[in-house]
């Protein structure tokens, strides 16, 4: 039977995000008149209009990051894990046979280090308009602990569980612990890239196709995600019970997320 908890967050997040309500509100929400809040701040503290100018590119700047970082970047990461390099004969035989070291950590260093700068970009417009101090938005406070997260947790537990198959070849708690925290941090890296334009419509027009384009290109990466990572089980499973023998580092041992290949684990998704 194939193991369903493999792809339970995908499919939950896929419905959470895709669910009717959430796009018809989408569709038919009015976008909020500009608020002057921003401006009128910057002008009575000597600044005048080009702050605002600048505040503008900034929060431009973080939306767009994030976006790019929790809607395409994270999520290629995790179906790369799962990505049939062995059934493509021109790859098979090339070092992105290899996903974990050659597809999956580019990526997700790639997508860490954006995330980081665009997370100090996010400090600079929180301390702008005053929302580090008082009422702080639930935006801010999941922004600074999944990234916090996804900085500290994640590539630790990666490494330990990498030592950890090197000397037993076999899968321990931290690949556990890595797997789902990295889930847990794409899905509220998700939904808090959509708090995060429900904040900004306080004080701007959001077009609502922004939003809609998120909705679409992350439904679709997570239907990707979802397709490969059911495709991995049933093929793990026909593996089994044929009672293929799995060596010590072969390429079919399930050690975080789906068969190892050449003695890299399939970790973080």
């Amino acid at each position: 039977m194939i193991r369903y908890s493999t792809i339970a967050l995908p499919v939950l997040l896929l419905a959470l995000l895709l669910g009717p309500d959430n796009i018809i509100a989408a569709v038919q929400g009015q976008p909020l008149q500009p608020s002057t809040y921003a401006l009128r701040k910057r002008a009575d503290e000597g600044y005048g209009t080009d702050s605002y100018k600048v505040y503008n590119r900034l929060r431009n700047g973080h939306a767009c990051i994030m976006s790019i970082v929790f809607i395409i970047l994270y999520p290629l990461g995790a179906i790369a894990v799962h990505l049939p390099i062995d059934k493509i004969s021109f790859l098979r035989n090339t070092y992105l046979r290899n996903k974990i070291p050659s597809i999956h950590v580019p990526i997700q260093v790639l997508a860490t280090v954006m995330m980081v700068g665009a997370m100090a970009l996010g400090i600079r417009l929180a301390q702008d308009t005053d929302r580090l101090s008082g009422s702080v938005p639930a935006h801010v406070i999941i922004g600074l602990v999944v990234v916090a997260v996804i900085v500290l947790v994640q590539p630790a537990m990666g490494i330990l569980q990498h030592r950890h198959f090197k000397r037993t070849g076999g899968k321990s708690v931290f690949a556990y612990v890595h797997r789902w925290v990295g889930r847990l941090s794409i899905l509220l890296g998700i939904i808090n890239n959509g708090l995060g334009f429900q904040l900004a419509m306080e004080d701007n027009v959001i077009p609502t196709g922004s939003i809609i384009r998120n909705f679409v290109i992350v439904g679709v990466l997570l239907l990707i995600w979802v397709g490969l990572a059911a495709y991995d089980e049933i093929r793990f499973k026909h593996q089994h019970e044929k009672g293929v023998s799995v060596p010590a580092e072969g390429k079919h041992l399930d050690t975080v997320d789906g068969p190892v290949v050449d003695g890299h684990h399939t970790a973080a998704a």
